[in-house]
């Protein structure tokens, strides 16, 4: 009968196949090397199964049936050892006592089998003129045989059962039938060499198992087999453009440019296909890679890569533009898609706007709640895919196609938190135009979930910020409220006396008390009292100029600054307001202070809120000791008043954005948090150097002093 050799030719070529391309994936790793050799055992039962269907005489079908049973012995235990290594990372001690039994046996079976306690005999049974008859040593093979058949099955079992990806899950399950099968179709082998007359039909059944074994190679990518298949596609591609580039441009040049001209023509010509090889070597490279990635890997990515992105990359984002134009990007270069969009929901519009995108028809859709999309969504909070996993169209409604269409989209997810949808993320084909599985839809749902989070998160600092943004502006407008006292008192002053200068002259001249005055002096008097206006409206442009260049926008740029002068200008905005409730300023400044490098706005700005919030820390009479001095190639200014101090428990609290001591409503305590932004963004340091509560706090600056070096450099980057 040619069905039995037929079989057997077709198992051992399978098998080899696969032990070669398997051992060829990774010569060193156990569980490489351990199914190879599962695949060489049967190899060797499969050709010596062959060779004793051929077999003339009972000598040589005795010697090939003991050839076979060779292979055969050792199918499980190499089968055994290799789903360990595979699905369990740890082996206990009973696995690995299991395996080296099963390796001991083998070998005790493999001694016996060339004997007669192995196979005794060969005589006729049923069909087959040449049947083997079981030694003593066979009963007890074939019980371990059996043993460790089952025992394999349940490893694939217990796999399967632990927490894993529905690709997983479904390619140990794959395997697990398939192993069913094998097993079964072996097993047919044993009941004629008991008398039992059923023929081994199921041998069959082992070709079925190894082509299911290579499917789900190519289908699972099982074992990490792409990187091989990978590198054989491009080394051929490789191959055909080097013989192409090598033989068409010598032939070329052979044919057209240097006909006739012998060898020298044919090595022009090689030469110049050298070059062209040469420089374009690597450009080939690069193309047959990408298009094995387009076209053949372009399913498979990464998902933990996908996870690992989003934790480090997009989760810890709080400005909202960048988290979801961070996704879109994310997503569509990591699962390779050809559009992918992001809808939030507008509170003020009520409804879903686009607010990142990539590829999609209509980047102006909205999506608003009488929408049966949006019903759906905000009734189920489930998904819409446009093909189930089963590669089959879903009936769509024409009214959500048509927002599916505007969307390129093939699945789109709401985005929930607390039961609220906050927005949707829409995903388009893959660029493979390979459907999404349900690992993509268990891994990309998760990560909506997660996502919804981070853009609450992102709404919600967005919120604050206005919030204090407003409270920060009602602190401004309070400042100028104090520099309008102050404005007030240093411009009015002047100008009033001015004024009253010249009223007076203008009544004494109306009145006639100038009669007795001669043209001359009475030029005199007015040019006096001009002199007087002239002096006192300069008082008031210094004072306008001082608060015009305070109110400037800082630069950013560092300037050799003048200490004492910057002190004096802020004071003397800052000086009313203090004169007013009582408070004396007092200045402590060394002579020969060291200038300093700091943008000069931004330093004043430091100075008017130090000064400022020590004159507010006291609630009566009190002082604001200004002190300035060189120590140590650096300059400290210390500004102390007498003011109620500061409990300890608050004190490291200071310098934390929207914390202060003021009464509610009177301050964002965005004050010193800025301040200390400012200043060691202008290579300074601010600290508190002391505070009791009841009698007072200081602050100390700290910048480090402008020397000779550092001014003639700031010079030369100037020029």
């Amino acid at each position: 009968m040619l069905y039995f050799p037929l079989t057997a030719i077709i198992n051992g070529a399978i098998s080899a196949f696969l032990g070669v391309f398997i051992y060829s994936r990774n010569t060193k790793d156990p569980k490489y090397i351990t199914y190879a050799l599962s695949c060489l055992s049967l190899v060797i039962w499969s050709y010596g199964y062959f060779f004793w269907q051929l077999a003339d005489n009972a000598s040589s079908a005795l010697f090939w049936s003991r050839v076979l049973m060779s292979g055969a012995i050792f199918v499980p235990f190499f089968y055994l050892h290799h789903l360990y290594l595979l699905f369990n990372k740890k082996m206990e001690k009973m696995d690995r006592a299991l395996i080296v039994f099963g390796y001991l046996a083998g070998i005790i079976f493999l001694l016996a089998d060339f004997t007669p306690f192995f196979i005794k005999s060969v005589q006729n049974k049923m069909f087959f003129k040449f049947w083997p008859n079981p030694g003593i040593l066979y009963h007890f093979f074939l019980v371990i045989w059996i043993f460790y058949a089952i025992l394999s099955l349940g490893i694939l079992y217990a796999a399967a059962k632990r927490k894993r990806t529905y690709i997983e899950k479904r390619h140990i399950k794959f395997i697990f039938i398939a192993t069913i099968i094998t097993w079964v179709g072996a097993f047919t082998n044993f009941p004629l060499w008991y008398g039992i007359n059923l023929p081994p039909w199921g041998n069959c059944f082992v070709s079925i198992y190894l082509i299911m074994v290579a499917y789900a190679i190519l289908k699972f990518q099982w074992m990490d087999i792409e990187v091989i298949i990978r590198k054989t596609l491009v080394f051929a591609g490789l191959l055909v453009s080097v013989f192409a580039m090598l033989v068409l441009p010598a032939l070329i040049i052979q044919e057209y440019l240097f006909r006739g001209a012998g060898t020298s023509g044919r090595l022009i010509g090689l030469t110049i296909s050298g070059i062209i090889i040469i420089l374009t070597m690597r450009r080939i490279e690069f193309f047959l890679v990408n298009v094995t990635d387009k076209y053949l890997f372009q399913k498979k990515y990464d998902y933990k890569e996908l996870l690992r992105t989003f934790t480090s990359e997009v989760l810890m984002v709080l400005e909202l533009d960048k988290l979801v134009d961070i996704t879109v990007d994310k997503l569509s270069e990591i699962i390779k898609l050809k559009s992918a969009a992001v809808l939030l929901f507008n509170e003020e519009d009520q409804q879903f706007e686009v607010v990142a995108q990539q590829n999609i028809k209509d980047p102006d859709l909205k999506l608003i709640r009488p929408d049966s999309i949006v019903t759906f969504m905000e009734e189920t909070h489930g998904y819409i895919l446009v093909k189930d996993l089963n590669n089959k169209k879903i009936f769509i409604p024409e009214s959500i196609q048509e927002i599916i269409d505007k969307l390129n989209a093939e699945l789109i997810i709401p985005m929930v938190i607390h039961d609220k949808i906050v927005g949707v993320l829409s995903l388009g084909k893959k660029k493979s135009d390979e459907d999404y599985s349900q690992d993509d839809l268990d891994i990309i749902v998760s990560l909506s979930k997660t996502l919804a989070i981070a853009i609450s998160n992102a709404q919600q600092t967005m919120a604050l910020g206005r919030k204090y943004a407003g409270e920060a502006q009602q602190e401004k407008m309070a400042v100028i409220g104090t520099l309008s006292a102050g404005i007030n008192h240093e411009i009015c002053n002047p100008l009033g006396i001015a004024r009253g200068q010249c009223e007076a002259f203008l009544l004494n001249l109306k009145d006639g008390l100038y009669k007795t005055k001669t043209d001359e002096e009475l030029i005199a008097k007015a040019k006096d009292i001009m002199a007087k206006v002239i002096h006192e409206t300069d008082r008031a442009t210094a004072i306008t100029k001082k608060l015009s260049q305070f109110a400037k926008p800082a630069k950013g740029d560092s300037e050799l600054v003048d200490i004492p002068k910057e002190i004096d200008d802020v004071i003397g905005l800052v000086g009313y307001e203090l004169k007013l409730e009582k408070i004396e300023i007092e200045k402590r400044i060394v002579d020969g202070l060291s200038n300093i490098f700091v943008d000069r706005k931004q330093f004043q700005e430091v100075l008017f809120n130090l000064i400022r919030n020590a004159g507010q820390a006291i609630k009566e009479k009190g002082k604001v000791t200004i002190t300035a001095y060189n120590d140590k190639g650096k300059v400290f200014i210390n500004i102390q008043d007498t003011g109620s101090g500061i409990p300890v428990e608050k004190t490291k609290q200071l310098f934390n954005p929207f914390f202060t001591t003021k009464d509610p409503g009177k301050g964002t305590g965005l004050g010193l948090f800025i301040v200390r932004q400012v200043i060691e963004k202008n290579g300074g340091h601010i600290y508190l150097k002391e505070t009791k509560v009841g009698e007072g706090t200081t602050f100390t600056l700290e910048f480090p002093a402008a020397s000779a070096e550092n001014i003639e450099q700031k010079a030369k980057v100037k020029k």
